[in-house]
């Protein structure tokens, strides 16, 4: 997941510096012929393609943003409570979206699946903006906590952003409480289990079924494939209880998917 929404972040942030001096219609057309000019580049593992459009009698420019990923009920609800921090993040960093904003455009973005559904969508103007800029403060705070950890400053970026918006939860209630990197150079995942199923997940029988629930997922490949390039190999799932005790672990690695 971590991986995923870098790739998406990194991507925008190339693609956005590229609108000159001009009135507001004329920057969005150039803003968005700059944006397909350069779609090429959002092409990964992940991304298969990206659009956006100008609607000048709107004032209004849509992005959507085509992936290889599936369309089930768990990503969206992932997807849909993260992507709102991620895209803040994005168009602060960015002087030619915040203009355009600042100027009374509004943006439409779209994150679909690979049948093209929408997993994550957020639309934003001035006020909006304004919001998701005052709920990313901590972001500067949480980068200023790990500037001494030796991560990658891309990776430590988008773990603050990715932490910053949590507790995420899913549709079987479980709670993604913290992403991080472990001594060992593991993508960790914290994730609280819901009080009735904590001593059902306890014990070796219950990690192989676990295991093998995940790996089920489609997207899971994809995940452990783009991570190897911060020399990440190994991804773990720590379930605790309410109270913050361990209740079980799964460790995978590339050979699980062999």
């Amino acid at each position: 997941m971590i991986k995923k929404t870098t790739q998406i972040a990194c991507t925008f942030v190339l693609l956005l510096f590229l609108v000159s001096c001009k009135n507001t219609k004329q920057k969005m057309q150039e803003y968005v012929n700059a944006f397909n000019n350069s779609s090429e580049l959002f092409q990964n593992n992940i991304i298969s393609s990206a659009k956006a459009n100008a609607f000048l009698a709107e004032n209004k420019i849509e992005i959507r943003i085509y992936t290889n990923l599936e369309p089930d009920g768990s990503s969206k609800s992932v997807y849909s409570q993260m992507f709102p921090s991620l895209l803040s993040e994005i168009l602060k960093s960015d002087a030619a979206s915040m203009e355009l904003i600042r100027e009374g455009v509004k943006f439409e973005m779209f994150f679909l699946a690979n049948n093209a559904s929408v997993l994550a969508e957020l639309k934003v103007d001035e006020k909006e903006l304004n919001e998701l800029l005052n709920k990313s403060k901590m972001v500067s705070i949480d980068k200023k906590e790990t500037s001494g950890s030796g991560l990658n400053p891309e990776l430590q970026q988008m773990l603050s952003i990715m932490n910053q918006n949590m507790p995420i939860t899913n549709e079987d209630g479980t709670k993604i409480l913290k992403i991080d990197i472990s001594d060992k150079n593991e993508l960790v995942y914290k994730i609280e289990v819901p009080k009735q199923y904590a001593e059902l997940l306890k014990g070796e029988g219950a990690k192989v079924l676990m295991k093998e629930s995940i790996l089920r997922s489609s997207d899971l490949k994809t995940v452990l494939g783009s991570i190897q390039r911060y020399n990440i190999t190994t991804i773990k799932y720590e379930y605790l209880d309410d109270k913050g005790k361990s209740v079980n672990d799964i460790i995978l690695t590339g050979k699980d998917l062999q």
